[in-house]
């Protein structure tokens, strides 16, 4: 099984969370700040600029003419204050654990990077698991690597808080790269400032004095925390990854034998509530504050798209009957082909198709007409250029879905064939 450290979390928080999230791609439409924040911060420190309008239009978060709000504000100072104090970090970083009057060797640096680790497994007929992580900055010396992480926070981190996760960082690495020592692990915590917008202060004023804060420091916005790998217990990471294994066998076992169950005293917590507790508890409407990943055709922009809004339908996808829920093409695909293999489609046999769907499945009519005209458009594109491709313009007329009439080679007149499968 694969899986990364917030997948091994929700799965073992909450099954019905993991399904949802990562079996079904069903997500929030609004991302918690603190998300977007952090997440901001990352892409900046990334891209080496504090300038982050391309990433806030990537996001859809931010459009031409559109003003800044103050998360937006807020995550363009945390970067600026790093740039402005990266310089004398790097110059800790860089001090060599075992002899603090020399300096390692920086020989390569790389942003994001991609790591996997074997975790080994005590089931019967699986050998290992892959845990897959991303390493923030990896900096590789003359004396091995060096891993940072970026934490962006409101309060004064608890350092020790984040010792699993250095247990993960140094499994990983030297799962992939044995030959290679970790010779230290740090953390670049950048936390946010609590400075509010003055009644006769503009938005440029307002900014530039948050960045003024992170500038001078003196609140301590932006800190470097170390640990040494002679300071790693190495008793307890080797502790703490037999634990993962095992983890990773019981996520294997909920996942094989489909044990989605809601855990409902993780729904509300003193934290707050969970991404799916409008989900959990039935709030009434509760489809639109949601999306979820599908293929289908969007007829206004001509395209096939990965993703939809949430229906009413899709709710009940944490139902306990929720095997019955028909709200995916991939599943209505198949079941349209085994019905129509030795049928011809017209209207009276289309509305028997679905007929048939309504008596195995809860389904939604609009639904299950998106679906028909996808298919529909799908097979025409694939007979036109032999794929298909996401998020890619078809708004050649040709292509549309109306019944056209189709002029034949001797002039007479015959009306487009109703159905996409044959």
């Amino acid at each position: 099984m694969k899986l990364s450290h917030s997948k091994l979390a929700k799965i073992m928080s909450c099954p019905m969370s993991y399904r949802l999230t990562y079996e079904l791609g069903i997500w929030t439409k609004v991302e918690k700040p603190a998300l977007s924040i952090g997440s901001a911060v990352h892409w900046g420190i990334e891209h080496n600029t504090c300038d982050l309008s391309s990433y806030f239009k990537e996001q859809g978060t931010f459009k031409q003419g559109d003003t800044y709000t103050r998360e937006q504000f807020l995550s363009e100072a945390m970067v600026y204050g790093y740039l402005k104090h990266k310089d004398e970090i790097f110059e800790q970083i860089l001090v060599d654990p075992d002899n603090p009057d020399e300096k390692l060797v920086l020989e390569d640096e790389t942003h994001e990077l991609y790591v996997t680790g074997k975790l080994k497994s005590f089931l019967q007929n699986q050998d290992h698991h892959d845990f897959v992580g991303i390493v923030d900055l990896l900096l590789l010396t003359n004396k091995g690597f060096v891993v940072i992480d970026y934490k962006t926070s409101t309060y004064e981190p608890d350092w020790d808080g984040y010792l699993d996760q250095i247990y993960r960082y140094i499994f990983m690495l030297q799962s992939e790269f044995p030959d290679v020592p970790v010779v230290k692990v740090g953390i670049i915590n950048i936390k946010k400032t609590a400075i509010r917008q003055k009644k006769m202060e503009n938005e440029s004023e307002f900014f530039n004095r948050m960045k003024f804060e992170y500038e001078i420091n003196t609140e301590n916005y932006v800190n470097y925390h170390e640990f040494p790998k002679k300071d790693i217990d190495e008793r307890l990471l080797n502790s703490y990854i037999e634990n993962l294994s095992i983890m990773a066998d019981a996520a294997q076992t909920i996942v094989d034998n489909k044990l989605f169950f809601i855990n409902f005293s993780n729904a509300k917590t003193s934290y707050g509530k969970s991404d799916f507790y409008d989900i959990f508890y039935h709030t009434p409407n509760a489809y639109v504050l949601y999306a979820i990943t599908d293929f289908v055709w969007d007829e206004d922009e001509k395209l096939f798209s990965d993703k939809r809004d949430c229906i009413e339908l899709d709710m009940r996808c944490a139902d306990a009957d929720y095997a019955k829920v028909l709200n995916k093409y991939s599943l209505f695909e198949p079941l349209y082909i085994e019905y129509f293999k030795d049928k011809i489609a017209d209207e009276t046999t289309l509305m028997q198709f679905v007929e048939y769907l309504r008596s195995q499945y809860y389904i939604d009519d609009d639904l299950i007409l998106l679906y028909l005209k996808t298919l529909n458009m799908k097979q025409k594109v694939v007979k036109a250029f032999g794929c298909v491709n996401v998020n890619e313009k078809y708004d050649n007329p040709l292509y549309s879905f109306n019944q056209e009439k189709e002029v034949e080679n001797d002039g007479t007149e015959t009306e487009t064939e109703a159905s996409a499968g044959e």
